[in-house]
């Protein structure tokens, strides 16, 4: 049995020659963030008895989930979230890293199918999961991107004023007007929370579905956001 680690090393070395260094030590990078990801996140979704030989090996042999098990441990929301989301919101990861890492998977998976690290079925749903994103991916980051940058701008040049009433956490954008957001608390559902006062311009790069960490307070008829902790297109659970 090939570990998630031991596999992906195997292939860093075999494409070693044809790649140029930048994108060879991006790939390194790439591989170093997802095993960090799946180290942390992953272990928590295994059945009991893996879960068990996960605490085992981790306690006494101080090894992590990538180097206890194989790529059948690698599940589509897996490297859904972690292209979606992780790499762009947690990471920061720029436009041009974030495709590499796509890239890195539309290669590496069918590397692995030959070698028979991966059964057709699992393969297949690995790859679907990859040909969705790329498809969709590369404008939802940037556009992503350029709304939260341009909202950070905006709450660092607007500060909130004091108010006992405020709210904090998880929350999707439900309704856009211009220079209004209206929002649903993640934890606290069926609620409509607004508006939220804004730029037009930060308005006018809104979608509903995307979600927003952020704290705000209620300011007269308006809430105003204290800071912004991330912004995502989909849902961070």
């Amino acid at each position: 049995m090939k570990t998630i680690d031991e596999a992906f090393r195997e292939f860093l070395k075999e494409q070693k020659r044809e790649l140029s260094p930048r994108t060879h030590r991006d790939y390194e990078n790439l591989i170093s963030l997802f095993e960090e990801y799946l180290d942390v996140c992953a272990s928590d979704d295994l059945y009991e008895e893996d879960q068990e030989l996960y605490k085992e090996k981790h306690k006494n042999e101080h090894k992590e989930y990538c180097q206890i098990f194989d790529l059948a441990y690698i599940v589509p929301s897996d490297i859904e979230y972690f292209l979606e989301d992780y790499l762009i919101n947690d990471f920061g990861g720029s436009a041009a890293f974030v495709e590499t890492s796509r890239r890195f998977f539309r290669k590496f998976l069918p590397w692995a199918y030959e070698k028979d690290y991966l059964d057709p079925e699992h393969y297949s749903e690995l790859a679907k999961v990859v040909g969705n994103i790329r498809k969709k991916g590369k404008k939802t980051a940037s556009q992503v991107q350029k709304f939260g940058s341009l909202l950070c701008d905006y709450v660092d040049a607007h500060p909130a004023e004091e108010s006992p009433e405020w709210k904090e956490g998880d929350f999707e954008i439900r309704r856009v007007e211009p220079g209004k957001l209206w929002v649903e608390d993640y934890l606290d559902p069926y609620i409509e929370i607004g508006p939220v006062k804004v730029s037009e311009e930060v308005s006018s790069l809104a979608k509903t579905g995307w979600y927003l960490n952020f704290g705000i307070v209620k300011v007269g008829d308006f809430w105003q956001i204290v800071y912004v902790e991330g912004v995502s297109s989909r849902c961070p659970y």
